[in-house]
């Protein structure tokens, strides 16, 4: 008995045995919700599983990246939905990103004007709801434009109106995919650049200008590749018909209201993040930089921005995060998003909401920890070197 007492002392064992208890009982909890939801839908007569995937959808959607039609599947309405979904949320962090850059370089400028610039567009876009950005952009601002016919137009290439935003097409001509895989070449090429030119600064402490390289080979090696093939990608022109423009793409209302909300209020935030990175590096690594000839933009990139990052890629992880999760508000202006196909449209019809909230929440789940990998990635890559 006293061995047993004196077994229990340890804290090791004590810790372990509360850990898998919290464990256990977590288990159990979980088991417990599952059984009572399933008891209760048996109860109604409704059913359970995910049988459903394979029935027919019959609904549209549009925009789809891959081919989809009424008679797909809703598994396949899932997935064009889900794309719609990334794809949404890829571009509005770029784009969001270099406009928050350009706002926190703004509020630092020592141009009047330029800083009373970031200042209001950071307190009117910050502090305005998203989903109000959402319904200015989609019905006081794209439903204001003109119908098919009086069309905005832009040289007879580009054409604006209700209906979005109709824009040439590029078509691939024999030897396009080569120019395809030489501008993957290029990018591949820059980024096995820009991790050389990271240990090269770890061990030597001298700089490699990887970024100006990466975008000359990234733009140089398929416009040389595309001019000795004699340029072979051609465009086609959208024209107007007897009722709707043929040829070409558009970005449809939906899609341009949701890009430029996220884009245009997530900045803000973004912008507010990189400045207090910035700020937080000490003055005197600027004065030093700009002491031994560097310009301002080479002080910035070279020795204050790599400093501050440590400080902002954290926070602007999250926004990223909230970004994505933010594109569920999608619904309210009808574009087709997973959110919008998960409670919108396949909910309705085929009742199953227990199964069809567990796919969301893994949706979402998987998009915000594919972003979170990502950025760890970068943190990792972006340390300062040690000497």
């Amino acid at each position: 008995m006293r061995n047993a007492f004196s077994f229990w002392r340890k804290e090791s064992v004590r810790s372990l045995t509360y850990q898998w208890a919290v464990v256990v009982a977590l288990i159990y909890g979980l088991y417990w919700i599952y059984d009572t939801a399933t008891t209760n839908m048996a109860r109604l007569g409704l059913k359970t599983g995910f049988d459903f995937l394979t029935d027919e959808a019959g609904f549209p959607i549009s925009p789809a990246l891959i081919d989809y039609s009424p008679k797909s599947t809703y598994a396949e309405a899932m997935i064009v939905t889900l794309l719609n979904t990334i794809t949404l949320s890829g571009i509005a962090i770029v784009f969001a990103t270099l406009l928050g850059f350009f706002i926190a370089l703004s509020k630092l400028s020592p141009n009047l004007l330029l800083r009373k610039f970031g200042n209001c567009y950071v307190e009117i876009f910050r502090n305005v709801p998203l989903l109000l950005q959402l319904f200015f952009w989609y019905f006081a601002a794209l439903k204001m434009l003109p119908g098919k016919r009086a069309s905005i137009n832009f040289f007879d290439v580009a054409f604006l109106n209700i209906e979005g935003f109709f824009v040439p097409l590029p078509v691939l001509q024999e030897g396009g995919d080569i120019v395809v895989l030489s501008l993957l070449v290029g990018l591949c090429v820059s980024i096995v650049i820009w991790i050389w030119a990271r240990f090269r600064q770890r061990n030597t402490g001298q700089p490699f200008p990887a970024f100006s390289v990466g975008i000359g080979l990234v733009i140089l090696v398929p416009f040389f590749t595309a001019w000795v093939l004699d340029f072979p990608i051609g465009w086609e022109i959208p024209k107007f018909g007897r009722f709707n423009f043929n040829g070409g793409t558009s970005l449809e209302p939906e899609f341009t209201a949701m890009l430029f909300g996220l884009t245009l209020y997530n900045a803000a935030f973004i912008g507010e993040i990189i400045r207090a990175g910035i700020l937080s590096v000490d003055k005197g690594q600027k004065e030093a930089a700009m002491s031994i000839g560097f310009s301002q933009m080479q002080a910035y990139s070279q020795v204050i921005v790599p400093q501050a990052l440590r400080f902002i890629i954290p926070p602007i992880t999250n926004q990223y995060l909230n970004l994505a999760k933010s594109t569920a508000l999608a619904a309210a202006i009808g574009y087709a998003d997973f959110f919008w196909a998960m409670d919108g449209a396949i909910a309705p019809q085929t009742g199953q909401v227990m199964e069809l909230q567990a796919i969301t929440l893994a949706g979402y789940l998987g998009i915000s920890l594919f972003i979170a990998m990502l950025m760890a990635i970068y943190n990792q890559f972006s340390k300062i070197p040690e000497r």
